[in-house]
């Protein structure tokens, strides 16, 4: 049986590298924030009449955009394609609106030229005789507000049968992207400290301790690849995260729960052979588990539409990570630091033998 906890530097070295590496690209190159954090402006429409990928749309924004921009994420899902643009740094109010403005009609105007303007069922066509009526008499100021609303959203309420329409436009501003990274942060600060009372509670407070360092291994290993690759994050991203921090602590306090069991057993073994034996009879489980999770998630990642995978691509991610922090990180540092309080109360009580044999 393969000594886990005696390579125990091995995997230490692992996880220190991969820590390394993420902290440094963290630091020099961020993330690649989508317009949930960086604000901007999100884009709904409905397309009738002709398939698009989304590299087809992702081509058309681009080109309306001009040189140098691009959207941050354009997700298809059926008929509708989400867009999101997201707003140049120290932007002010007034120009945010500007550019949202001339976003919206760029991308609108290169969309309709590309899939045709809007058509509408025979239940849709009789509405616009009512604004015709209706506009008999004319009122010069109030033409701007009527195009206005009839770029962002449908002046009828038919079915749309050909073309491209506005359904939705979303406002993100950089404060609300801010203040939900500033939420998500305390969300997952309380998630560690809730699961270190209880498994201080279930448990000990050294197993507690070294389960919510696991965590924060996992968490910044996956912050690291969002970075490092330069992934898109938002909001599912958050609940992606939250999702893992919950999944990986299920395999760490099954490890706990059998080393826990082995230590009141013990009589002769040393805290690294408890621990190696607890992991291998957990391990088959472990496996199991991982694995069945991983075929079950990958095929959502595979058949899901964009927004489905941008939430499944952590959680495949969090469950590698966290297969390894549970089997290879918990147990060899659960060892070391019981190992190392032994080690320190015998010097302690050494020293104060050495004191009283002085006096």
């Amino acid at each position: 049986m393969f000594d886990i906890v005696q390579k125990k530097w091995v995997f230490f070295g692992i996880s220190i590298v991969l820590c390394l590496i993420s902290i440094v690209s963290l630091i020099f190159r961020g993330f690649n924030l989508d317009t949930d954090f960086s604000g901007g402006i999100a884009l709904t429409y409905e397309v009738k009449g002709e398939d698009f990928s989304t590299e087809d749309m992702s081509a058309i924004v681009s080109e309306a955009l001009g040189a140098g921009k691009s959207a941050s994420s354009v997700q298809k899902s059926g008929d509708d394609v989400i867009i999101k643009v997201g707003y140049d740094k120290d932007i002010t109010d007034e120009e945010r609106t500007e550019f949202s403005n001339t976003v919206r009609d760029s991308i609108t105007t290169a969309l309709e030229e590309k899939f045709g303007k809007a058509e509408y069922d025979g239940a849709a066509a009789a509405e616009p005789e009512e604004d015709e009526t209706a506009a008999t008499e004319p009122d010069a100021s109030a033409e701007p507000a009527a195009a206005a609303t009839a770029t962002q959203a449908p002046t009828t309420g038919g079915n749309l049968v050909s073309g491209v329409r506005l359904s939705s436009m979303d406002d993100i501003s950089p404060s609300s992207g801010r203040e939900l990274a500033r939420s998500a942060l305390w969300m997952s600060l309380l998630a560690c400290a809730a699961i270190l009372l209880y498994v201080t509670f279930r448990f000990e407070f050294t197993s507690g301790c070294v389960a919510v360092l696991a965590l924060a291994h996992d968490v910044l290993i996956l912050l690291g690849v969002y970075s490092v690759l330069q992934i898109s994050v938002n909001i599912n991203f958050i609940a992606a995260v939250l999702t893992v921090l919950g999944y990986s602590i299920n395999n760490t306090i099954v490890i706990m729960d059998r080393i826990r069991e082995n230590t009141r057993n013990s009589r002769k073994e040393s805290y690294g052979e408890i621990a190696n034996n607890s992991i291998w009879q957990t391990m088959t489980r472990s496996i199991n588990t991982t694995i069945t999770t991983l075929l079950t998630i990958g095929m959502v990642f595979i058949i899901g539409v964009a927004s489905i995978k941008a939430f499944a691509l952590p959680i495949i991610i969090g469950i590698v990570i966290g297969f390894f922090s549970s089997v290879f990180i918990t147990g060899p540092l659960w060892a070391t630091w019981r190992d190392s309080a032994v080690t320190a109360k015998r010097a302690a009580a050494g020293n104060g033998k050495s004191k009283s044999k002085k006096k």
